[in-house]
């Protein structure tokens, strides 16, 4: 019995086995990143033993950091895919929503498309959502793509600015960024002129990560998976978390109710899309990048949906649910 008890107490004394440590990008704290967000924030990534480091960083910063390996997750799945049909290795693990989440807001004399022809468009960066949805649209509407061009401003605010100073004729905007859009357009200072909301069809926001961790770490890859489907279950059940979240992590409370209001409804509750929509993402953007058709990969090349699916069988089995 006493070796017992020594022994006992040896194994009480071992230090508890250390999370592991990820590092995830992601832009801004906007509806988009909850899922991420509220799996933080609710404990769900430490339920599944990890640690996680937020690292603030736009998708043409993330992706290469991706790729070196300096990140394990990126929140621009966007610039993922793009460096995914340029020969990078990498897969999109989650799509968050299949619509655009943009705007294109205008200075008040612009008064159709053709009248931004040659003109700058401001995006928060190059490559990315903000940057794809305008290409989309001038895509339908069989424009060239230099119809326009993009200039990488950041944050919402200097997008506002840029419009409101008449330096720039447009920009890409989401309504759930700022509360002074509705304000701005009231008092005739810019106008939405496009609702890609309902004009863009598009794998926006998601998560990816790299081939080289998916074959060293396939666990720790389908675990952050859980915490994920866990994050966007517990938003999907209670929507208030979305903007509670936001606001915790720097967002501004009317954005943060507004998005939670208009986009937590169509936020994708299993966090895939169809294949059809897979293949069509790959062709468009293709054509974007001046990607030669017979190399453009399968959608299995790009997407890899398994952990999340994984995610939700196992959750359902152990009974989990989100709480009230």
């Amino acid at each position: 019995m006493r070796i017992f008890l020594i022994l006992l107490a040896l194994v009480l004394a071992l230090p508890a086995s250390a999370a592991d440590k990820i590092r995830f990008s992601y832009v801004v704290p906007t509806i988009d990143y909850t899922p991420l967000l509220v799996a933080i924030d609710r404990g769900f990534f430490a339920q599944e033993g990890i640690e996680v480091e937020l690292v603030q960083a736009q998708g043409g910063i993330a992706t290469p950091a991706l790729i070196s390996g300096d990140l394990d997750f990126s929140g621009s799945s966007s610039a993922a895919i793009s460096a995914i049909l340029k020969g990078a290795h990498l897969k999109v693990l989650y799509v968050g929503e299949d619509h655009s989440a943009y705007e294109l807001w205008v200075r008040p004399d612009i008064k159709s498309l053709d009248e931004l022809k040659g003109q700058q468009v401001g995006v928060i960066s190059r490559g990315d959502t903000t940057e794809i949805s305008v290409r989309y649209v001038l895509a339908q509407r069989h424009l060239p793509d230099d119809f326009v061009s993009f200039t990488p401003l950041g944050a919402t605010a200097a997008r506002i600015a840029a419009l409101t100073t008449g330096t720039y004729a447009a920009a890409v905007i989401d309504g759930g960024e700022s509360s002074d859009i509705e304000a701005l357009q009231k008092s005739g200072k810019l106008k939405m002129l496009i609702d890609m909301h309902e004009e863009v069809r598009m794998a926006l926001s998601g998560f990816a990560t790299s081939d080289a961790l998916i074959a060293k770490n396939p666990d720790l890859v389908r675990r952050t998976m859980r915490a994920i489907y866990k994050g966007i279950s517990q938003i999907k059940a209670t929507p208030h978390v979305a903007s509670e979240s936001m606001m915790k992590h720097g967002h501004e409370k009317a954005a943060a109710e507004f998005s939670e209001r208009e986009f937590v409804p169509r936020m994708l509750a299993t966090g895939t899309i169809p294949r059809d929509l897979q293949e069509n993402e790959l062709v468009l953007r293709a054509d974007m990048l001046s990607v030669p058709k017979d190399k453009i990969p399968a959608p299995s090349g790009v997407f890899d949906f398994s952990f999340v699916e994984q995610a939700a069988v196992a959750v359902k089995a152990e009974g989990w649910k989100p709480t009230p």
